[in-house]
């Protein structure tokens, strides 16, 4: 959440569901579903046979072969040493052979193992006592070998389950962020005189971002961008439940005021102020060019001025919403000028850092903006995107990113 917000309280839920994506893109439907197979295949194949058909795989040969050396060895050191019996010593190369060989394999190298014990060992005064060692000898790496063998199929089994249910909860997740995406407006808004764009970058394929375009009473456009705290599936069900708060007073002539206020009181009855959501709604009216907004602890939004070449920076105007049980939030009103552009954004970009731990800071989105002013609503949000990811040196973040960009065109009246 934005330096605001964490400014303003510390009671942010620290149970936040961990979503599997990990710091990485979500893969879509037909990618998770031939991974799943991938992985269960491998599940299946974690013990595969020492050969199949005439060959043999170049790993299994390694393992047979330094299975085989170290039985070797020992069976040297236990013709070397005649005072003692080192029978114990074949109980290492049998282990390794039982994690990396197949069973039929390893009982072989059991066998074997035995009778090189009984032929370079010590000399036996009787052959009872020989019988005795040799049984005692058999039974002993028997009982080894099957208990490794026992414990690598229980390992394999819980890691091919372990897969399986990763699998699964990754095709939840994508199907989470397929439903989310049903939250977003699916085209930009036409507006005379006005270029809008946005997008939205999910930290773990569904998050707490959320932006929107609504179109309200007497030719006004509604617009909000928002960010719940945390991230995650969590997150992105209050993401859910506040859009919906939004769209739900889209066709009252609420005040903007009067709409931050209700779902103020609802996200606080439904989360006790564990969670709140950082937002910026606003309401444009096309005609006079003039923007009634509200900024509830969000990051502060750039209004690039094109005649002075400077930055108005709109600034927080009340607390964040679900913060607290009442919040009185005074909306304020700006008149945009032709040329003028407005940068909303949410932490993700600003907060995004490169490998020395530099942040990427609203200073550089002015600069982006100043540069390419000129420039069209979508291809300043694709020149911010590209830029924070050349900037931090990947295309994945530990936050959601949210970028939505209004841009005045043409003299009033045209």
């Amino acid at each position: 959440m934005n330096s605001y917000a964490r400014n303003a309280v510390s009671v942010e839920n620290n149970d936040e569901v961990q979503s599997v994506a990990s710091r990485g893109t979500i893969r879509s439907a037909g990618s998770a579903a031939a991974s799943s197979t991938a992985v269960n295949g491998g599940a299946q194949r974690s013990l595969p046979p020492l050969a199949k058909g005439s060959s043999i795989d170049r790993i299994q040969w390694l393992s047979f072969v330094l299975v085989a050396g170290a039985i070797a060895c020992v069976a040297y050191a236990d013709y070397l040493v005649t005072s003692i019996s080192l029978s114990y010593l074949y109980i290492l190369p049998l282990v390794v052979a039982a994690i990396l060989l197949p069973r039929r394999i390893t009982f072989t190298l059991t066998l074997i193992c035995v009778f090189l014990h009984d032929l370079l060992g010590r000399p036996y005064s009787t052959l009872l006592v020989r019988i005795v060692d040799n049984l005692t000898a058999l039974i002993g790496f028997g009982f080894v070998v099957a208990m490794t063998h026992k414990f690598v199929a229980q390992r394999n089994s819980l890691s091919g389950l372990i897969r399986r249910q990763r699998d699964d909860l990754l095709k939840e997740v994508d199907l989470a962020a397929s439903v989310q995406r049903l939250f977003l407006p699916l085209n930009r808004p036409a507006i005379p005189g006005f270029d809008i764009a946005a997008t939205m970058h999910p930290a773990r394929g569904v998050g707490g971002d959320y932006y929107d375009y609504i179109p309200l009473p007497n030719n006004k456009l509604g617009l909000i961008i928002a960010d719940v705290a945390g991230k995650g599936v969590s997150a992105a069900l209050l993401m859910a439940a506040a859009s919906a708060a939004v769209r739900v007073d889209a066709g009252d002539p609420r005040r903007i005021s009067e709409t931050v206020d209700r779902l103020n009181r609802e996200l606080h009855g439904l989360m006790g102020g564990s969670r709140f959501m950082t937002m910026i709604l606003g309401e444009l009216e096309p005609e006079s060019r003039r923007l009634r907004y509200a900024n509830c602890g969000h990051n502060p939004a750039l209004l690039f001025r094109a005649t002075k070449l400077q930055a108005r920076w709109l600034s927080a105007t009340c607390t964040p919403v679900g913060l607290f049980p009442i919040l009185h939030c005074e909306p304020e009103q700006i008149t945009l000028e032709s040329g003028d552009v407005m940068v909303w954004y949410t932490d993700g970009l600003t907060e995004a850092e490169n490998q020395a731990g530099e942040q990427f800071g609203p200073r550089k989105i002015f600069d982006i903006v100043r540069s390419n002013r000129d420039a069209s609503a979508q291809e300043i949000v694709d020149l911010l995107y590209q830029e924070v990811i050349n900037f931090s040196g990947r295309d994945t973040f530990d936050d959601d990113l949210t970028i939505m960009v209004l841009k005045v065109e043409g003299a009033l009246g045209q």
